[in-house]
């Protein structure tokens, strides 16, 4: 968890919440939230859960595009998060988004998805759409 929260600091991050998830492996104490509590808390922004299946996910350069505000990014476990909890996080308005192919560690995922986002939301005025055929 150090390694999650000095590398998600220096990528820019100001709030860092640890959650207890259904298939958490580590659970470090009682004063953490639970996932479920963490989602009903009043947020604003864009949110988004990185997921290792990549059924009923969007791009995350379409959801990010026109995005203003804050963001919300969850990680999971690594046990994944569970069927209830990804329902739980779509009936809440947060996004799904695949990290592609392969099974990466909670910290690998959470720097992996912080530079993605934060690349997209750098570079989006940049883009500029092609169109073929």
């Amino acid at each position: 968890m150090d390694l999650i929260i000095r590398q998600a600091v220096e990528a820019g991050v100001e709030w860092i919440v640890p959650l207890v998830s259904d298939h958490a492996i580590v659970r470090p104490d009682e004063m953490n939230a639970r996932l479920d509590e963490a989602v009903e808390r009043e947020r604003g922004g864009t949110a988004v859960f990185f997921h290792e299946d990549p059924a009923g996910g969007s791009p995350l350069y379409e959801i990010l595009a026109g995005a203003e505000g804050s963001f919300v990014v969850l990680i999971g476990p690594e046990g994944g998060l569970s069927p209830r909890e990804v329902a739980l996080l779509q009936a809440s308005g947060f996004r799904r988004v695949w990290l592609g192919d392969g099974v990466l560690r909670t910290e690998t995922a959470a720097l992996y998805a912080l530079a993605a986002v934060r690349t997209i939301v750098r570079e989006r005025e940049t883009w500029r759409p092609t169109r073929e055929g």
